[in-house]
């Protein structure tokens, strides 16, 4: 009896369908969907900012480091539009009188180095001639303005002399500014903007009789040349100051107490400097335990300003850190400093001291810090530079920004058990090509200034291997 057609067909569908083969397919069709819907969830995780702005994991590749071979400590660092970089470090005062004469070649108080490509080579300015090699300098900073005219701070403690740079590292002007503390400066901060607007923290390291606060702010509107006779900011708290250079707006941001326990608050100037809110600061976020590790006294919270109102703040939390490690907090805000959010970006469990931010183009911000894993700290606890940034960090939840931080020296800049053996600070910046520069260095002792000079220098290399994210 012949076969009806349609059965024909059925059959050879079911037959199909039993099919090894068939059933192999659509279990590997299925479990390919599957990774891809795990694929798509991990790339939505790893953005880290927002549905809108991809942002892979972005790791720093570390040039070679680059050694002044000169003593010193606490180094400060600046770029300039152009992508000019320039240097400040405190000279080793530990050496004898007659041996700073024979050695120290620079004409200031302190050393002071530029760079015109990307820190491969570095020189002094070989003005102003003057008397400063003669004396005992103490830390300086460094501030650039709209014009590029950088401004560069070195303290002789009793008188503060301004230094005047342009195009690169040529010499402008000087001035000697004697009213800018109160018989000691230890660690100005000066910051620049618009056209010739600077701004002068002095630090007389106590809360001086007579005033409310340790901190003195002078402002200047030509340059540096001149100065207002200064405002006391109150409290006695360790301070910071940032600057829109191409905008309106100042900050100094402050911790309430030197204490532990104490808050991270914001003094802002929306004119130039020309009113602040020093009796109604804006609070940024709070410190349970000690700012800086035992024995020790407060690190500086940081400010870094960055573009269309976007604004940044570190500090630390060493609470317990000799056995736990200490923690990294930061504050975000995209509204000009009035409202801010705070998150913990500390990236691994060790002792991180000595911390800076920095922000630059393209919603970048970048930190580094001194730390060791080896704790509870001990005498053969290894210290390295570490740092890290990102970009288009002023979009989306400031809990999503993932900064991956890595080693950027692989020699260590201390062994041992001193906090205070890589001194009070050090600093880093971005250039305006993205790159992130770091001025550091190493102690090599017995002495407290024995300490060696270097720069380093991070470019971003692009997204990290899966197995090393995890």
């Amino acid at each position: 009896m012949p076969q009806d057609d349609s059965y024909t067909m059925n059959e050879a569908k079911s037959s199909i369908f039993r099919s090894p083969v068939f059933i192999i397919s659509v279990i590997i069709i299925l479990l390919l969907a599957a990774i891809g819907i795990y694929v798509l969830t991990r790339k939505e995780e790893k953005k880290g900012i927002s549905e809108e702005v991809e942002m892979p994991p972005l790791v720093l590749k570390w040039n070679k480091p680059y050694a002044f071979n000169e003593e010193g400590y606490e180094p400060s660092i600046a770029a300039d539009s152009f992508g000019n970089l320039y240097y400040t470090a405190h000279k080793n005062v530990d050496r004898g009188y007659q041996d700073r004469l024979n050695t120290w070649g620079l004409q200031l108080a302190s050393w002071f180095f530029y760079s015109t490509d990307n820190g491969e080579t570095w020189s002094v300015p070989s003005e102003p001639v003057g008397i400063w090699k003669y004396a005992l300098g103490d830390e300086g900073d460094i501030g650039v303005d709209s014009r590029d005219y950088v401004y560069y701070v070195d303290t002789t403690l009793r008188d503060i002399n301004i230094h005047v740079y342009a195009n690169g590292g040529e010499w402008q002007y000087s001035n000697v500014f004697r009213e800018a503390s109160e018989e000691l400066d230890d660690r100005p901060w000066i910051a620049a903007q618009g056209d010739g607007v600077v701004h002068y923290l002095g630090n007389n390291a106590v809360t001086f009789p007579g005033h409310d606060g340790r901190y003195i702010y002078y402002r200047s509107t030509n340059g540096a040349q001149t100065f207002t006779y200064g405002e006391a900011i109150p409290g006695n708290g360790w301070l910071h100051i940032d600057t829109e250079r191409y905008g309106d707006h100042a900050y100094v941001v402050k911790e309430t107490t030197t204490a532990p326990d104490a808050d991270i608050v914001m003094h802002i100037s929306d004119d130039q400097g020309a009113s602040w809110n020093w009796n109604d600061p804006i609070y940024i976020g709070h410190r349970d335990g000690p700012g800086g590790p035992p024995g020790e006294g407060s690190r500086w919270p940081v400010v870094a300003v960055g573009e269309n109102g976007t604004v940044f703040v570190l500090w630390g939390d060493y609470e317990e850190s000799e056995v736990n490690g200490s923690r990294l907090f930061m504050g975000r805000s995209l509204d000009y400093g009035q409202t801010w959010n705070v998150s913990d970006i500390t990236p691994f469990q060790g002792l991180h001291d000595y911390f800076w931010v920095s922000a630059g183009p393209n919603g970048s911000v970048g930190v580094s810090f001194y730390s060791t894993t080896d704790l509870p700290v001990g005498e053969n606890s290894e210290w390295y530079i570490y740092g890290g940034m990102t970009l288009n960090a002023d979009v989306g939840d400031l809990e999503e920004v993932f900064i991956n931080i890595t080693m950027a020296d692989p020699t260590p800049c201390y062994i041992g058990t001193d906090y205070h053996a890589l001194h009070d600070f050090h600093e880093n910046c971005i250039s305006p090509d993205g790159a992130f520069n770091i001025a550091y260095q190493y102690y090599v002792g017995p002495g407290n200034g024995d300490s060696t000079l270097l720069y380093v220098r991070g470019e971003l290399s692009g997204e990290v291997e899966e197995e090393e994210e995890e």
